[in-house]
């Protein structure tokens, strides 16, 4: 018997003569043969209707409606045959609609210049989802034809900007579907604050579930904030103070005497690389906007750097061996305790390195020697003649004289024309 296990498809949506598909699939062996009805009514050949178009015939079959009228939106039911059996799935065509009006419209956070709203959606969202939700706004004196609009997509901050200080306004709110909006309601009227410092800069950050923001960097920290509401007067300088600190019971302990502050003085900053931290230590970070009127409360936010090889130094310590330093001395200390290891072989087993060198040394002095004697033996032979000359005129004359106690050895050389 055929399925309809992977048809999900229950209901569709369409409008203002918007051409909507509509599909089944059935699953069986041998594949089905499909066929459609709108409420009771075949859709075949012998009822063919220009606003509805059939795209299959099976297992895969689907239906192209154009809903021109209100009798299209109706029950569509699928059916697929076998030599198994038959079976029904439904699908109904709905006519949507604008969704009804906001039911509550709410001002959270109130600036000099911007209002922050929260929405309860309307009781209706007429069929479809709510995509949007908008704020229409005059100054309380105008009339609405000179009204303002503002739309947000739904789940976004809802901040309406550029509002005058010290000002009374009128709202009111709406939302929308696909279809379109609904009507305005939720209306509010509010008087705006009087200029004053900038509001507290929001640091962007992930923090654990103990507040503290992990670094991946063992020295620095890339600190990004979002630029806060300026009060009616510019934002014209960031303050970044920033300390390392150690944990208490509840609080964060900072050392002052460490502390560092940088200032920038363009408003449109909203990242900044803080250098020079010491690797897996904590930081308290505080951030604080200006304007003429002063500085706003201080963004906070905890840090811990990563552990890391290269450890910057704090500006009282002194200099701090690089890692190329470090490299340089560990070969060394091994080149060193080779040397050792190699005249160890040599001295006790006549073996290593350093025997090799002594051998070739060696060599090389036979050499040298070889090449000294091989050179004596080509002097000419008038030397030699001299001295068989000399020779000639000595004689060596050995007396010995014994004694019981001891013998005594003479030598004396006599020339050989001496008379004695």
């Amino acid at each position: 018997m055929p399925s309809f296990a992977n048809t999900p498809m229950q209901e569709a949506w369409s409008w203002d003569n918007n051409p909507v598909n509509i599909t089944c699939l059935a699953e069986s062996i041998p594949n089905a043969t499909i066929s459609w009805r709108m409420n009771t009514v075949e859709i075949n050949e012998k009822n063919n209707d220009i606003n509805i178009r059939k795209f299959g015939e099976g297992p895969l079959s689907s239906l192209q409606i154009t809903p021109i009228g209100q009798k299209y939106y109706a029950r569509y039911t699928c059916r697929a045959v076998n030599q198994h059996g038959s079976s029904e799935h439904v699908i109904v065509l709905k006519e949507a609609k604008r969704p009804s009006h906001i039911l509550q419209a709410k001002l959270e956070v109130i600036t000099a210049t911007t209002i922050t709203f929260s929405f309860i959606g309307p009781a209706d969202n007429g069929g479809l989802p709510t995509r949007k939700y908008a704020v229409q706004y005059k100054e309380e004196r105008k009339d609405w034809k000179d009204a303002k609009n503002k739309t947000w997509p739904v789940d976004s901050p809802y901040i309406l900007e550029g509002l005058e200080p010290q000002t009374t306004y009128n709202f009111r709110f709406a939302a929308q579907n696909d279809v379109g909006f609904g009507d305005w309601a939720a209306s509010e009227h509010h008087t705006m604050p009087k200029r004053s410092y900038p509001e507290e800069p929001r640091i962007l950050s992930n923090p654990r579930e103990d507040g503290v923001v992990m670094s991946p960097y063992s020295d620095h920290y890339e600190l990004t904030w979002r630029i806060p509401a300026d009060n009616g007067e510019p934002i014209d300088m960031y303050s970044i103070k920033y300390c390392p600190v150690t944990q208490g019971e509840g609080f964060w302990k900072a050392m002052e005497y460490q502390c560092e502050t940088r200032e920038l003085s363009s408003a449109e900053h909203t990242t900044y690389k803080l250098g020079n931290l010491i690797a897996d230590t904590y930081y308290k970070i505080e951030l604080r906007a200006r304007n003429k009127i002063g500085f706003s409360t201080p963004g906070e936010v905890i840090i811990k750097t990563a552990r890391g090889g290269d450890t910057p130094v704090p500006a009282n310590e002194g200099p701090a061996l690089s890692s190329g330093a470090i490299v340089s001395i560990v070969v060394a200390s091994l080149f060193v305790i080779l040397i050792f290891i190699d005249l160890s072989c040599y001295l006790v087993n006549r073996t290593g390195l350093l025997m090799v060198i002594c051998e070739k040394v060696r060599g090389s002095k036979a050499s040298d020697e070889d090449a000294k004697l091989g050179s004596d033996e080509k002097e000419p032979l008038k030397d030699a003649g001299k001295e068989a000359i000399i020779q000639g005129r000595i004689k060596k004359e050995t007396s010995v004289d014994f004694d019981m106690k001891k013998s005594i050895s003479r030598t004396s050389f006599v020339g050989k024309d001496s008379a004695v």
